[in-house]
């Protein structure tokens, strides 16, 4: 130990409060008691219905709608759904874009209309002039024949 906590002891140790102030101070500390914050039937109420919650998330028929769906795959369903949207997208975009069909056929991978649409276009023999997707994809995939 050092010099300086054995002072601090010797003179903790001649340190004395009178014995009434002891008593008072001990009074007190009887009679303090925390304050109750929570109601016991207020907690109980509420984990009960924490548990009703979880039973009915759990045995609610909605959960299982997938398993009722023919094959058993609720993904199916979904994904006849995506399939049916993107066919009426499909049908609208038909009827709103005259590129449409080439356009479909370039996804398909197939440039045979395209490249010959396009060499139309480089000879100005083309009614219409290709959009610029179309275009690009034409310079990537076709080349020019030589004139005869």
């Amino acid at each position: 130990m050092s010099a300086w906590e054995h002072h601090y002891r010797d003179a903790v140790a001649e340190m004395a409060s009178p014995d009434c102030l002891d008593k008072k101070i001990l009074q007190q500390a009887r009679r303090y008691k925390p304050p109750k914050k929570d109601n016991r039937w207020l907690s109980r109420a509420a984990s009960g219905c924490a548990a009703l919650a979880v039973v009915v998330l759990l045995a609610h028929p909605a959960q299982y709608l997938g398993a009722l769906t023919p094959n058993g795959h609720a993904m199916d369903t979904q994904n006849e759904h995506m399939a049916r949207w993107r066919r009426s997208s499909d049908r609208l975009l038909e009827k709103t874009d005259s590129w449409y069909a080439l356009r479909s056929e370039v996804k398909a991978g197939n440039y045979v209309n395209l490249c010959n649409q396009w060499r139309r276009q480089q000879r100005n023999s083309a009614l219409e002039k290709l959009p610029r997707d179309l275009e690009a994809s034409a310079r990537s995939h076709c080349r020019l024949l030589p004139t005869p």
